[in-house]
């Protein structure tokens, strides 16, 4: 990574910036057609900050300005008691895709959930944005594809 480019964690202080980031992933994504709150994202944001055992967040950033963002969670799953860590979203402008920010969020995500007691790690991509690029990464970083998503709209 160059050495401007920095992982680390959410902060109370990066409401405007995550909120630019968020909505440039709505716009660019599969949702697109569906509402954008930032109150609830704002509000989300507040959950991960508060929640640090069971909610992560980190961002990468070019000196002030973030450009890539990963959000996940542990719970258990509804059959068992095992924990398995899930994203909500990893997100990398496109101008940054191709460097190491993306590799770099997804191991961090990896550490916390087995740090934290998962038994796995599932992500999945349901934004449409480079699904094949995607599904490279995550296999590339010892992933396997499991399963596909769809969509219905009224």
């Amino acid at each position: 990574m160059p050495s401007s480019v920095s992982i680390r964690d959410l902060q109370e202080s990066d409401v405007s910036g995550i909120l630019r980031l968020a909505k440039k992933a709505h716009r660019e994504s599969s949702y697109a057609a569906l509402d954008f709150d930032a109150g609830k994202v704002t509000m989300m944001m507040a959950t991960w900050l508060a929640n640090p055992d069971t909610h992560f967040c980190q961002l990468a950033t070019d000196g002030p300005t973030i450009f890539a963002m990963y959000v996940g969670y542990l719970s258990q799953y509804y059959f068992g008691n095992d924990w398995v860590a899930t994203d909500c979203l990893l997100y990398v402008e496109e101008s940054k895709r191709g460097g190491v920010a993306a590799i770099a969020l997804i191991r961090a995500f990896d550490a916390w959930a087995f740090d934290h007691g998962a038994a796995e790690v599932r992500p999945a991509s349901s934004t449409g944005i480079k699904l094949l690029e995607t599904q490279r990464l995550y296999e590339a970083l010892g992933y396997t594809t499991v399963g596909h998503t769809f969509v219905k709209r009224r």
